[in-house]
């Protein structure tokens, strides 16, 4: 230990001597630490941290999941849970949650869009979290058995805080959601934010309470979570609910269901999955972007270290006379790789400290501006035990990446012949080295250039794209329903009276309303067929007001779009897309053919009434995709929907007067009302996100990159300045030695690009689904790429070039 003190305070002070060099370098491993350490933290908050319950890792999910659609993970219904509970062993506890959804809340006076989730009476019981004042659901409140359940909230702990000032008489009180009373009994502790991560709820009811779930008991919209016992393991766990399962389903199939609508239910799966770290959106949306910006950083410290590498060999090229003399001494290798190594950890490890400092702060950016959901988000990324852990780590490996070679092959030298030569000439091996060094520099930088090429085309594909409707001056409002008024009288004379008032605001061109609204980002499918042993196609549902596809510019190929008098009380009728029409009627007309949709009875012998373009109005990046379109209005439990209005003017203009028209009604206002270029912005966020980080990463590589190859061409020149004098008195001339050093530089350059191709290539299917109309292996990104890389490398191997062809011949041979 006093040795490794005195190698460090030794390597401290050499390295204060040369205080530009040593920022640089401490600058550059921040920025590279930091940058991982900061994705890292996202990566813990949002896919490896437990849920704050008693032994998470004991939690799983149980659902269902649909063969003719496996990606899509379906929730289970009410009468499943209570045969799991029954019947599964293998769990100590099982209950039933739902959550993410809005509601209209009213807190002590104040009234408030929030969130609120629905659970069994078991669900705190289960996860062992105890309340901080009062009690907890218990399984009186939730009888599930005809009775409905107790009007009863747990409020969390910031709803007691913020909208109760932390009152401690707070028991007993009501607060009212979607102007249903309920008595509060106790309040949620601070740590515990539910079973989804993403945010907190306000309050905790039974099941049943706000959505009537005990009228839908067949329903498959339930997430269901067990303990398992302490002597079970999962694959134990899954084998008893696949043994069970047929008989599960026998005995819960709903009684309305017939024929092929009873044949699917049975043929439903069961899925067991570990649940310790809870649901998220967030996780979902960026599990593998996150991937990606991991490999993406780690290839720039990785560019860095080598960069660093080459630069603590020059260092210790310049002390080789010393090492030499300390040989000759009589003093050990091993010290002298440790007096190296002490430099690179010393480096590495101030490096860190600064990006630990700035990790924390960056996570919490990226994850806010990733976040567009109606409530504050949740997830803490600060730095915890594993963030320090893995810093450190990160923080040694890279101090021993780049100082190992350098040491190891510094301790290597002879010392007789390292007296012997003069500091001009020593090292030639080591020049090798350093071009190799350089070469991995070239190659990963090439690799992130591509990738940083791909993304942002990708980025410009998507905002340029001809997505089949036209996206400007158009606004969209997101109803929302008000305190009570779930329930419409007359929905169609409600919502033509809706479209009229807002037609007669000036500026208006037209007005209609749709489910999800374009660019929603999410796709509904369902299975399409043209009747028994008909053509079936799996197609985007979507539910369309009257006048939608003239608000949208889209065009009708033929029939016509919905009107008013597509009514519940009209028969059932679709319009479907043209790639759809192709798909099931090949060279036939499809106006008057009759479909059939899913399941459920009410989409069974739709008649086709029109045909439209196709248009990606959910996903930007899907292809003319196929779709189904049924009324709105043939709907008549739905009361949420995306209002679409195409302006003349800015429609930012039209903001205020259009939610006082939709709140003068007395049914609805607006959740969020934005542009569509607004919308397309916050959709696109992920994607200009990775390409500015791309991007970013990508220059701060060449960065590294151009002054690893001018460092390594200078040392070059210097070390071969008695060549180049001796070239030039035999009667070279100067654009021979220029042209001697860029040559140089190009074989470098396309050495690295020979080795990073390979990689590229291996890579691509790492963001191929990441990608809009563009891949990793175009032609044209590698050209561009590498034409890029070359002018860069030329232009860092110009300035030595120049200084080698002015070299004087005579006075580089008397020096010699």
């Amino acid at each position: 230990m006093p040795g490794l003190l005195q190698d460090l305070r030794h390597a401290l002070h050499l390295l204060l001597k040369t205080p530009a060099i040593t920022a640089v370098a401490v600058l550059s491993l921040a920025l590279g630490i930091g940058a991982n350490t900061a994705i890292f933290g996202v990566i813990n908050a949002l896919m490896l941290r437990s849920l704050p319950v008693r032994d998470p890792q004991q939690l799983v999910s149980i659902g269902a999941i649909d063969p003719d659609h496996p990606e899509h993970d379906q929730g289970i219904s009410l009468a499943m849970f209570e045969e799991i509970r029954k019947r599964a062993s293998v769990l100590s506890d099982v209950f039933v949650w739902t959550g993410g959804g809005m509601s209209n809340i009213k807190a002590n006076g104040a009234m408030y869009p929030g969130t609120i989730e629905s659970a069994s009476g078991d669900y705190f019981s289960a996860l062992g979290v105890g309340p901080i004042l009062g009690r907890v659901l218990t399984r009186d409140d939730v009888p599930l058995h005809g009775q409905p359940s107790a009007q009863v909230a747990v409020i969390s702990y910031g709803c007691w805080k913020s909208r109760f000032a932390g009152d401690p008489n707070v028991l007993g009180k009501t607060i009212r959601v979607d102007a249903i009373p309920a008595t509060i009994v106790g309040v949620s502790p601070p740590s515990f934010a539910g079973m989804l991560i993403d945010f907190t709820p306000e309050a905790t009811v039974p099941i049943g309470f706000t959505h009537h779930a005990l009228k839908y008991r067949e329903s498959l919209w339930y997430s269901c979570f067990g303990r398992l016992r302490a002597d079970v393991n999962i694959r134990q766990a899954r084998a008893q609910i696949r043994a069970l399962w047929p008989r599960i389903l026998q005995s819960t199939v709903p009684d309305s269901y017939h024929s092929a609508q009873r044949s699917n239910f049975l043929a439903l799966r069961p899925t067991v999955e570990p649940a310790a770290h809870g649901n998220s959106f967030l996780r979902r949306d960026l599990e593998k972007p996150l991937q990606v910006l991991m490999a993406l950083m780690g290839a720039v410290l990785l560019i860095a270290c080598v960069n660093l590498a080459n630069l603590v060999l020059a260092r210790a090229v310049t002390r080789q006379h010393e090492f030499a003399v300390r040989l000759a001494l009589g003093a050990g290798r091993w010290p002298l790789i440790r007096i190296v190594l002490a430099e690179a950890l010393l480096l590495s490890c101030t490096g860190a400290a600064l990006g630990l400092l700035i990790a924390g702060s960056t996570a919490r950016y990226l994850l806010a501006s990733f976040w567009k959901g109606y409530v504050p988000l949740a997830v803490n990324p600060s730095p915890d035990a594993r963030v320090l852990a893995f810093t450190t780590a990160l923080a040694i490996f890279t101090g021993l990446l780049f100082g190992i070679v350098p040491a190891w092959r510094m301790s290597r030298s002879d010392p007789a012949k390292a007296l012997s030569q003069s500091v001009r000439t020593t090292g030639g091996r080591i020049g090798r080295f350093s071009n190799a060094l350089v070469i991995v520099q070239i190659a990963g930088s090439l690799v992130l250039l591509l990738g940083a090429t791909v993304f942002v085309r990708s980025l410009r594909n998507l905002q340029t794209a001809n997505l089949g409707y036209r996206r400007d001056h158009l606004l969209l409002m997101q109803l929302f329903p008000q305190p009570g008024r779930d329930k419409i009288p007359n929905r169609t004379q409600y919502y033509h009276k809706l479209v009229t008032r807002l037609s007669q605001l000036p500026g208006v061109q037209s007005v209609s309303y749709e489910h999800m609204g374009p660019g929603s980002s999410y796709e509904y499918k369902a299975s399409v067929s043209t009747g028994a042993g008909g053509t079936v196609a799996n197609a985007v549902e979507e539910w369309a007001g009257p006048g939608l596809f003239h608000t949208l510019q889209m065009y009708v190929v033929s029939g016509r779009e919905f009107n008013w008098h597509d009514d519940e009380h009209a028969p059932r009728v679709a319009v479907i897309s043209e790639s759809l029409a192709r798909a099931l009627f090949p060279n036939e007309n499809p106006i008057g053919r009759t479909i059939d949709v899913g399941d459920k009875p009410q989409h069974k012998g739709l008649k086709v009434v029109g045909v439209v373009n196709s248009a990606s109005l959910w996903k930007f990046d899907s292809h003319k995709p196929l779709a189904v379109y049924y009324p709105l209005m043939q709907a008549p439990d739905y009361n949420q929907a995306s209002v679409l209005i195409r302006t003349l003017t800015n429609p930012v203009a039209l903001v205020h007067p259009a939610e006082r028209a939709l709140e003068s009604l007395g049914y609805h206002y607006s959740l969020r009302t934005e542009t569509l270029e607004q919308r397309t912005s916050d959709v696109l966020l992920l994607q200009r996100t990775i390409a500015m980080l791309a991007s970013g990463f990508s220059l701060l590589a060449l960065l590294l990159a151009a002054v690893g190859l001018y460092g390594v061409l200078s040392y070059t020149v210097t070390r071969r300045t008695s060549e180049i004098g001796i070239r030039m008195a035999l009667g070279a001339m100067r654009g021979d030695v220029l042209r001697m050093i860029l040559g140089e530089v190009v074989r470098v350059v396309l050495i690295g690009i020979a080795i990073a191709l390979p990689v590229a290539f291996a890579c691509s299917k790492l963001v191929a689904g990441m990608l809009f109309g563009v891949s990793l292996t175009d032609p044209d990104t590698i050209l561009l790429s590498s034409s890029i890389l070359l002018a860069v490398a030329a232009l860092a191997g110009f300035l030595p070039a120049r200084r080698a062809s002015r070299v004087d011949p005579m006075v580089a041979l008397r020096c010699e």
